[in-house]
Parts: structure tokens; sequence; C-alpha cells
């Protein structure tokens, strides 16, 4: 069942003993939703927790550790946030897949896969929905709640640069930095800082791009052998996914990344041209317009992945009349 903001709001203040889960490789939003979503409870005196990610890094760690559900937890009532399908759970959430009671996104290739839905794509990113939520609540915001909603509204639209920056999504951002919000800091830890691992992966995308369909379309693939051998880690390629598009021209740019155990995933971001989502959902993901992502099969290597990820890419185009 599709609900609204307050139809939400008004479901979670009936219920109590919460469970928020997050999705696979967390990320500044999902993370932000969560954190910001489980104080926004405890405030109104709740019992919540946040499920623990086993994929959870240090880069936003921070802002869930404290949260964590305690061994032996039984939620009364379970929230997902920005998670876009059961196949994003991570491990130890799959046994959730059929108990999610509200799923809060805004992924605009969501099945509702929830007993209640609040899916909304027009949201930059899943902490505007998680602060209209707040304020439906009566919810005061906190310094402790403005942070990880700022991390999530940030980080989804690029630090305010993407095309899904909306007026909305600069109200919530003001209404975090009301709360006395250092944002210069918090903006040069998110976009600023790299390690030197991660200016090594950089130069190794550029020196490996392929371009195709008249340079619109840019390939760039992420070996294991080189993030071992230069020593990257997850936190390192956070966002880095957004450096082909970067290329003057490249309409669709595609990062392939070589898993640990072999798998390929890929990532795409696209501009004005290219629906990103349409071009995942053909390889069995999704995502919104201007970024999306999926994983191919076990067995199918790197290039036999590039190979999926152009057709695909190429088809789209086709679909858009470019």
């Amino acid at each position: 069942m599709n609900v609204t903001v307050q139809q939400a709001a008004d479901a979670l203040r009936e219920a109590g003993d919460f469970l928020i889960l997050t999705h696979k490789r967390p990320d500044g939003d999902t993370t932000g939703c969560a954190g910001a979503l489980c104080r926004g409870l405890r405030a109104l005196g709740k019992t919540a927790f946040v499920l623990p990610n086993p994929d959870l890094t240090p880069r936003y760690g921070w802002l869930l550790e404290p949260l964590a559900a305690p061994e032996g937890f039984v939620p009364g009532y379970v929230v997902s946030t920005d998670v876009a399908d059961t196949n994003m759970l991570p491990a130890g959430a799959e046994g959730y897949a059929d108990k999610v009671d509200l799923v809060i996104d805004h992924h605009r290739s969501n099945p509702g896969f929830g007993r209640l839905n609040l899916v909304r794509p027009e949201a930059g990113g899943c902490c505007e929905v998680i602060y209209d939520i707040l304020a439906a609540l009566g919810v005061a915001l906190t310094p402790e709640m403005a942070e990880p909603l700022y991390v999530g509204v940030s980080t989804d639209t690029g630090c305010f640069k993407f095309s899904n920056t909306t007026v909305h999504t600069h109200e919530v951002a003001a209404a975090c930095l009301a709360t006395g919000l250092d944002c210069g800091e918090l903006n040069r830890r998110l976009f600023e800082v790299k390690r030197w691992q991660r200016f090594q992966m950089e130069r190794i995308m550029v020196e490996t791009m392929e371009f195709y369909h008249d340079g619109c379309i840019a390939v760039a693939q992420l070996r294991r052998a080189d993030l071992d051998r230069v020593g990257a880690t997850t936190d390192d390629l956070d966002s880095i996914s957004g450096l082909p598009r970067q290329v003057e021209g490249v309409q669709a740019g595609l990062t392939l990344t070589e898993n640990k155990d072999g798998s390929v995933r890929l990532s795409v971001r696209s501009t004005k041209e290219v629906d990103a989502s349409s071009v995942c959902r053909k390889l069995g993901g999704g995502g919104h317009l201007r970024a999306g992502g999926a994983s191919f099969p076990a067995g199918v290597g790197m290039e036999e992945a590039k190979r999926l990820a152009l057709a695909a890419a190429e088809e789209a185009y086709r679909e858009s009349g470019l």
C-alpha cells in the first residue's frame, strides 16, 4: 500500500520497538536516513535501533555505530530507508525481506516491497523524505539529527551539484544549518579530503578509460588487481563512478568494479540525455534518472560485463532517439 508522509508519520507514531534497515554498500543517504530517523524516534520516547550492516565502513560508520541494535533485540516494527529493493538488503538482513512494515525510499525503480510504501522519486535524497516525516511527527530538529540529514542530502546530490537538487533539498539543508551545524568542516570531510590511494585509482581510471558512441559513452574499469596493488578500500571508491561523466561530451559514464569474489558490479552516471536507471534495469538493477547500478551474476567476468553494459547503454540510447 502506498502512503503519504502524514500516513507514514501516523504509522510510526502508533508503533514501537523499531528496527531500521540500510542497504548494501551503505552510502551517505541510507546511513543518514537511518541515523536521523532513529534519533527522531528516540526523541519521541520510542525504542529504536539500526540493524548492524557488515558493509558499513568508517566513512559513514560514525553516523550509525552508537545506534546499533543489541544482540537478541526483537523488533515490533521494521523500517527500510533508501533501500531500492529486497536484493539490496545486506547480509544479515535477508530474513526481513518479507517483514518490512514501512519502506521509505526515493528510487523510482522501487517495487514497493513493504506493507506500507512511501516512495518519492522527486526527492534528491531519501533524507529529504525523512526530514518531512520528522516534521510531520512534530520532532524538533537537533544537531544530532541534522548532521546525518545533511550528510544524506549533500552526498546524494553531489554537494548540491547534481540535477536532482531541488528547492526542497536546499530547504532541508537550511534547516540543518539552523541547528548550528558546521557545514564547512563537514563538506571538507565528505567532498575534499581523499587518501592517496583514491588519487591512484582516479589515475588508473583516466589512463584506461574507453569511449564509445562517438564519445558519448565512457567506460572505466576498476580491476581487483589494481585495487589490491594500490591498497584501495571501499571508502576510497565512494562516488568515484562520477569521474567518467566529467569528460566533456560524455553523456553516460559506466564504471565496472571487480569485487573480491570476482563478481562485477556496474555504476552508471548520466546527463539529461540518458536515463541511467533504464540502463541498469536492463541488467537486473535500477536506480534514479541520473544514477543507477546493477550487479552481474557470478561467473560473468569483466570483459563480458563490459559487453553487456555497453549493449544496455546503446539500447537506452536508441530508445531515447539519440
